[in-house]
């Protein structure tokens, strides 16, 4: 266990967290472009946090631009939208409902 001191506003409350062991993390469903593409290429699109994808913004094939909201996450209890980091055309994107861990790749722009 490693224990924590948080302070919120002017409480002090001390907190104890038990590490997770690695586990393997298993790799959400995505749609994809063409069934022969057997590498992903382009740029990938991680999750910042774990969650649950609650609605995702765009489809395979979609035109999108640097900064266009692709899927609203929710983690821990907030909604977050996951934007495009480039210019290009949707290549593979999660589904709705899919639980995701952080880092995992959760779209691909081309």
């Amino acid at each position: 266990m490693i224990r924590y001191r948080v302070r919120v506003d002017d409480r002090v409350y001390e907190v104890e967290v038990e590490p997770l062991t690695q586990t393997e993390i298993p790799k959400g469903k995505l749609e994809n472009a063409a069934e022969s593409v057997s590498a992903p290429q382009g740029n990938e699109v991680k999750a910042p946090l774990a969650g649950t994808i609650l609605s995702v913004k765009v489809k395979v094939g979609d035109r999108v631009s640097a900064g266009d909201v692709l899927l609203t996450l929710e983690a821990l209890k907030l909604e977050n939208e996951i934007t495009s980091p480039v210019s290009g055309t949707v290549v593979k994107i999660a589904s709705a409902g899919e639980t995701v861990e952080a880092d995992q790749v959760i779209a691909i722009i081309n």
